[in-house]
């Protein structure tokens, strides 16, 4: 056996890391945009599901005056007792007014309208 002044070494050659990052960085151009288009995605879904909640939320406490002993009298009383707070993610924009709002989550925002209450239906949230 001859011995040579070389010993054997285990790792990476530069090449190699450097190829290696090179395709990391690929991957990560092509995924960045795609997840950003997903979280848009997402926030808009969210203002979507809002909308309906606003309109599950309008129908119920419109039923419950209905069903009171002073039954259904205007739209103002139906407004003033429907819960607009959705949660700490959502805001309005100044505030939920009778005739609608700006209502943003995250860098989404739906401008709403309100269709009013009237003796035989509901109020209807919708976007504009």
């Amino acid at each position: 056996m001859v011995k040579t002044g070389y010993t054997s070494r285990s790792g990476f050659t530069l090449i190699e890391i450097i190829a290696v990052l090179s395709i990391i960085g690929v991957l990560a151009a092509l995924a960045i945009p795609r997840f950003i288009e997903v979280d848009s995605s997402a926030s808009r879904q969210a203002l979507v599901s809002s909308v309906a909640e606003l309109n599950r939320r309008e129908s119920l406490t419109w039923s419950q005056i209905k069903l009171s002993p002073t039954g259904w009298i205007d739209d103002a009383g139906v407004f003033s007792q429907v819960e607009t707070n959705l949660g700490p993610n959502y805001n309005w924009s100044p505030s939920a007014a009778i005739g609608g709002g700006g209502l943003h989550f995250k860098q989404q925002m739906f401008q709403l309208e309100r269709q009013p209450s009237m003796p035989t239906s509901a109020g209807r949230w919708k976007e504009r």
